[in-house]
């Protein structure tokens, strides 16, 4: 029993509270700086939230029995000890959300092209799965050619009927079914055909960095990357992301030798050897969604606002510093 005792104190402890919380700051901070992607999921990580839910719970557990006491003793403390128990409870339910969060969280990177349809419960599990349509994407451009906002809109797809269609854009997510999407990134897909010596035309769609390998030659082209607003003077760099003057970087190789780079425009005829030719017709532009599921958000809220209730309580019930001196005044002319 006295070890029992031991252990319960150590674990109720406020002390090991404060150590417990100062360990998992330095820990996240430590993690979000170098691991990133698997520190929050890691055992360690785990195991600190854990040991500080556990921590947490005795120590709300304590302040309960110490309220109900505390409340029988003196009546005039009990909105004060109300906000305090708040604050405990509070943190318990914002430790509880971050643990749902780490065990049943999910998060996924989508990318839609335009006209495609993608099975959300492919990448995020769900009870009920739907699907995502990509109808357009669009970029909006500042005067001077910077963007200043970036639209998907999409198509919620569920059991072959259309149930939502909404427009994703930055600080604009949608929320469905527990689901959340965020406009993350976008990028573009080259559309590129090539002409070999039998007058045969073959289209493809092909991504930045990938190549082309014609029939008929032994040469093969990288579409290295699409430069919305070409300017020699800016190299590979965009001028602007508005597209005023579109280009493709390519280079064409003979096995592993570099034979040559250039800057097609769009529809231009380029040759890379005898009766072959690429023509890059232009691109067609893809969109990057987050999509994440945290069904421990609905705690860490609660928790939240437990918190600030409790704070707040507590704050407005805590006895003035003029009420302390005065009492204490009278305590002294006694």
């Amino acid at each position: 029993m006295e070890i029992i005792k031991k252990v319960y104190g150590y674990l109720s402890s406020m002390k090991t509270g404060l150590v417990l919380l100062v360990l998992v700051g330095v820990a996240a901070a430590l993690g979000s700086a170098f691991l990133p992607d698997v520190f929050f999921n890691s055992w360690l990580f785990k195991l600190l939230l854990i040991i500080l839910s556990v921590n947490m719970v005795f120590c709300t557990a304590n302040r309960f029995i110490l309220f109900k006491s505390r409340l029988i003793k003196n009546r005039n403390r009990w909105l004060r000890e109300i906000g305090s128990l708040l604050l405990h409870a509070g943190i318990v339910f914002i430790l509880a959300g971050l643990l749902v969060h780490t065990y049943y969280g999910q998060n996924a990177q989508i990318a839609i092209r335009t006209g495609d349809t993608v099975d959300v419960s492919r990448v995020i599990k769900m009870k009920e799965p739907f699907s995502l349509h990509l109808d357009d994407f669009k970029v909006e451009y500042n005067e001077d050619g910077s963007p200043s906002q970036y639209n998907s809109y999409v198509i919620v797809i569920e059991n072959r009927k259309v149930k939502n269609d909404a427009v994703i854009s930055v600080n604009h997510p949608l929320n469905y079914r527990g689901v959340k999407f965020y406009q993350q990134s976008y990028g573009y897909l080259v559309k590129a055909k090539y002409i070999n010596d039998a007058g045969n035309e073959v289209e493809e769609l092909i991504k930045e960095g990938n190549f082309i390998r014609p029939e008929g030659t032994e040469r093969t082209v990288k579409v290295f990357r699409y430069i919305p607003n070409f300017d020699p003077e800016h190299g590979m760099a965009t001028k602007t992301l508005r597209p005023d003057n579109p280009r493709i970087i390519f280079s064409v190789y003979e096995g592993d030798q570099l034979l040559g780079v250039g800057a097609a425009q769009f529809d231009e005829r380029v040759e890379i050897d005898e009766n072959v030719y690429v023509v890059f017709a232009g691109v067609e532009p893809y969109t990057i969604l987050k999509a994440k599921s945290d069904p421990g958000l609905p705690l860490a809220f609660l928790g939240g606002g437990m918190f600030v209730i409790g704070v707040t309580i507590a704050l407005l019930a805590a006895p003035s510093q003029e009420k302390k001196q005065e009492g204490s005044f009278n305590k002294e002319m006694r």
